[in-house]
């Protein structure tokens, strides 16, 4: 639903290439998808892992500052990426992983990645910390702590 006042194109009257010319990613290491990742790899060595859905960085202006910077960063969607609790507990349970922090949207396709992770910190039997961030479609940011 619109509120009265909505303007869909917002973002596009407002746009000025200029604003990205001095940004750069923060990507450490490469591939970020999560299938495609090693189970076992140098970066992942005392890391702090970040867990991304797919869409959650487009829709987060500030991603990259806010989430990645510093993180070995995975992405993956539950809709469309097989098993993604069992590739995440493989990475946990052969690597020293720091702490983990899941970004999600607030949309019903992203639901099931905060259990997903939850359930891979379990299943490695591993004392990591875990930080939830959901991303809403307005790019409002709501962070919580999952215990």
């Amino acid at each position: 639903m619109h509120t009265k006042g909505f303007n869909p194109w917002k973002n596009m009257d407002e746009f000025n290439p200029k604003q990205f010319a001095d940004k750069s990613s923060e990507l450490v290491q490469w591939p970020i998808k999560l299938w495609k990742a090693p189970i076992v790899s140098p970066y992942y060595h005392h890391a702090h892992l970040l867990v991304a859905a797919d869409c959650s960085a487009f829709a987060y202006l500030g991603f990259h500052d806010m989430y990645a910077k510093g993180k070995v960063t995975l992405i993956c969607c539950m809709e469309t990426d097989f098993d993604v609790m069992s590739k995440l507990s493989q990475i946990l349970l052969h690597n020293t992983i720091k702490s983990v922090t899941v970004v999600k949207t607030d949309k019903e396709c992203c639901g099931d990645l905060t259990l997903a992770v939850m359930q891979a910190v379990k299943s490695s039997r591993l004392p990591v910390p875990v930080q939830v961030s959901t991303i809403f479609i307005d790019a409002e940011d709501v962070s919580e702590d999952a215990e």
